[in-house]
C-alpha cells in the first residue's frame, strides 16, 4: 500500500529545517534521478529487498537497512524480486546543509541491518501528523528527532566507535595532569590520528583536545574553589606548563581569570 504526504510549506519556511514529503512505497519501483534530489531524504526498508546505485557504487537495500541521501547527488534505486517495502522522509531548510555536516552525514550513508523500531515511531507520528497545515512546527521538532535516530543507526561500527571512544576519554580523564599529545590519545583509542579524530567528533560533538581542554578547566575550577594553592600550581597540577596559557585558555571557558574566578567562587 502506498501514501504519501507533500506538506504545503508556509510559515515553516523559516524553520532551520522542515518536511517536504513523508510516505510508504509497497512495492517500491525503479526510480533514475539523473540530477539528484532537491531535498534531503532518509529511507529505511520495512520488507524485501532493493538495490542503490550511485557513484559508482551499490548499497543493497533489505529489511532493517536505513539510508541517507543528500541533495543534488545521482542515484538510481530498484527493488530486487518485486516486493521491495520502504519508509521515505525528505526535507529541507536554510540551515540544513551546515547542521548535516557537523553532524557527520555526508554523501549517501547506508547502515548494516539495524533496529529501525524508533525510527519507525518518529516516522508514524509524522506521518499522522504531515497533512494538518497547523502542526508544522511540531513536524520539524519530530524531523529532528528522525534525523539524531537516524545519524545513529548510520554511524560506521557505531558500538566499536563507542569502544574507542571510550577508551580514549577514559584515557584522558586519567591522564588530563600530563603533557598528553594527541598521537598518545589515538594510540590509547586504538585508531591512527586521522580516524580517531573523525570518529570523535561525530561522535562527542568536539574534537579530542577540547574534550581534554574541558576536562583540564572543570578540575582546575575545583582547585580553585576547594584549596589555597596559587594559580601557577593549579596549572600545572591540571597539565598546563605554562601558567599565561592556563590563564588565557580558563578566560575563554569561564569568562574569568583563575585568580577572579577563585574570588568570586568562594
Amino acid at each position: 500500500m502506498n501514501r504519501s504526504v507533500y506538506p504545503v510549506i508556509g510559515a515553516e519556511i523559516s524553520l532551520p529545517f522542515y518536511l517536504t514529503g513523508i510516505g510508504t512505497t509497497d512495492p517500491e519501483y525503479h526510480i533514475i534521478r539523473s540530477e539528484g534530489l532537491t531535498s534531503h531524504q532518509i529511507m529505511f526498508t520495512t520488507g524485501g529487498s532493493g538495490i542503490l546505485s550511485a557513484n559508482g557504487k551499490t548499497y543493497p537495500q533489505t529489511n532493517g537497512v536505513c539510508t541517507f541521501i543528500p541533495p543534488a547527488v545521482p542515484h538510481e534505486y530498484y527493488p530486487e524480486n518485486g516486493d521491495w517495502k520502504t519508509s521515505w522522509v525528505v526535507f529541507r531548510g536554510d540551515s540544513l546543509p551546515q547542521l548535516m555536516r557537523l553532524m557527520g552525514f555526508s554523501g549517501i550513508m547506508s547502515s548494516k541491518q539495524v533496529n529501525t523500531d524508533e525510527l519507525a515511531h518518529i516516522f508514524s507520528a509524522m506521518l499522522t501528523l504531515a497533512g494538518e497545515y497547523t502542526k508544522a512546527e511540531k513536524c520539524s521538532e519530530l524531523l529532528y528527532a528522525y534525523i539524531l535516530e537516524a545519524k545513529r543507526l548510520l554511524s560506521d561500527n557505531a558500538d566499536a566507535a563507542n569502544d574507542h571512544i571510550g577508551r580514549a576519554a577514559e584515557f584522558m580523564e586519567s591522564g588530563y595532569a600530563r603533557d598528553l599529545t594527541l598521537s598518545e590519545i589515538a594510540a590509547a583509542a586504538g585508531l591512527s590520528e586521522q580516524h580517531f579524530c573523525r570518529i570523535f567528533k561525530r561522535n562527542t560533538g568536539m574534537t579530542p583536545i577540547e574534550f581534554l581542554t574541558k576536562k583540564r578547566i572543570s578540575e582546575a575550577k575545583t582547585l580553585l574553589t576547594d584549596t589555597d594553592m596559587p594559580v601557577s600550581e593549579v596549572a600545572r597540577a591540571v597539565g598546563f606548563t605554562d601558567r599565561s596559557y592556563f590563564t588565557s585558555v580558563f578566560r575563554k571557558h569561564e569568562g574569568f581569570s583563575p585568580s577572579e574566578y577563585k574570588k568570586v567562587s568562594r
